[in-house]
């Protein structure tokens, strides 16, 4: 993706999020019709839009749109669970029972027991059958014996993110949605990732933990010359607002990450 499409991408699903937290779905759904158009190989306008289609009253289009986004990842876990619970609103019991069976599955590789046997539940309470039963008595005994933390949540994160905004607190928005950022990476999805830094930015520009992980994803992309932009222009805000602490940890990060900009070398 050219970087004019990307920023046309980028403001696209801006709007859209935008246009959701102020309840305009319909102007949602258009908004992230658009970022789809832009670029065919994102998950999150996809699931984004499937999720505004479901609260708009069309589970149909809801399954369309989820579909589209689990083509490209089968393993996507905001679509799977959208797509189970779009099957139950149109009443297609039985392939929502499968859908959770799916979701229960991928959740258990995960290691993200405490959601494989939600998941795992709630097929077994949309259609009984011993093979469901045994699956979520295995899945709760496992989550009794590990006693682990789970990991965070990203869904928890944006929620967050989304009360915060509405409120009108930047700052709490921001950290929310640099948290769901974080763990979207280290469940090594790396749009949605990013996707939620973009969030983070939009409400609370100058962020600079938000700006240097988007950086940091643009140099595990490959984007290396739009992510040394990225920090030479943290570098020209941390001197203009007199940080001098953001400065250093701009410049020790992008010396890190990209050793061969020599616009970042040691002096």
């Amino acid at each position: 993706m050219t970087e004019t499409l990307f920023e046309r991408y980028k403001e696209a699903l801006r709007a859209g999020h935008v246009a959701v937290l102020r309840g305009r779905l319909e102007d949602a759904a258009v908004a992230y019709r658009e970022a789809i158009s832009i670029t065919a190989d994102r998950v999150v306008p996809r699931t984004a839009l499937g999720s505004v289609q479901l609260r708009l009253g069309d589970p149909q289009g809801a399954v369309e749109a989820f579909d589209g986004a689990l083509a490209l990842d089968p393993e996507d876990d905001a679509s799977l669970l959208g797509r189970a619970q779009a099957l139950v609103v149109l009443r297609r019991t039985a392939e929502a029972a499968l859908a959770y069976d799916d979701l229960a599955g991928i959740r258990a590789t995960q290691a993200r027991l405490p959601d494989a046997a939600e998941a795992a539940r709630r097929a077994l309470a949309i259609e009984p059958t011993d093979e469901r039963r045994e699956r979520h008595a295995r899945l709760v005994g496992e989550l009794r014996a590990t006693a682990s933390e789970p990991p965070p949540d990203p869904e928890a994160f944006v929620l967050a993110f989304e009360e915060s905004a509405a409120r009108g607190d930047a700052e709490s928005a921001a950290a929310a949605a640099l948290a769901a950022a974080r763990a979207h990476r280290a469940q090594g999805r790396a749009a949605a990732a990013f996707d939620a830094c973009l969030l983070g930015i939009g409400v609370r520009p100058g962020d600079v933990d938000l700006h240097l992980l988007l950086a940091d994803l643009a140099v595990e992309r490959g984007w290396t010359g739009q992510a040394g932009d990225a920090y030479r222009q943290l570098l020209r805000l941390a001197d203009l607002d007199g940080d001098a602490a953001a400065a250093d940890l701009v410049r020790r990060t992008a010396a890190d990450r990209l050793p061969d900009d020599p616009r970042f070398a040691p002096d």
